[in-house]
């Protein structure tokens, strides 16, 4: 069905027009893209251990020892849709074309897109168990008068 507020509905894929991108870091399972694609599927699952000992020394870490690994992603909810059914949002660009003067990024994170353009479907998730391991202080016997 042709849109009204578009008068030509023959546009070509949308393209991006970039003047500059300074990007200086781009993290694990990160995505950087110029222009439209079809669907991102991006998943980081990492273990972040501090020790103060060898790590061979101080034994293994296992993702199943931790429940955040297996935990259901939570769901948006909308109270003005069904549950079960997912938002859909419809846009139509009648502008083929996507500019921008200049993007400044410093990093993009885990699991994270960087995306000047369409993208139809978007499923992004990272999942990070910080661990901290350091032996406690011995306690100092008290000083007595």
């Amino acid at each position: 069905m042709p849109n009204s507020s578009c008068p030509d509905e023959t546009f070509p894929i949308r393209t991006a027009r970039i003047g500059a991108v300074y990007l200086i870091d781009v993290s694990l399972s990160a995505a950087v893209q110029f222009g439209d694609r079809g669907e991102t599927n991006a998943r980081l699952r990492a273990l972040a251990v501090q020790r103060k000992e060898d790590h061979k020394t101080a034994g293994d870490v296992f993702f199943e020892s931790y429940r955040i690994f297996d935990r259901q992603l939570p769901e948006l909810v909308d109270p003005q849709y069904e549950p079960g059914h997912g938002v859909q949002i419809e846009r139509i660009n009648c502008n083929p074309y996507i500019t921008v003067g200049c993007i400044q990024v410093t990093a993009t994170g885990a699991a994270s897109s960087f995306l000047a353009g369409n993208c139809m479907n978007v499923n992004l998730e990272s999942r990070i168990k910080h661990i901290r391991q350091y032996p406690r202080p011995k306690p100092v016997p008290g000083a007595f008068c």
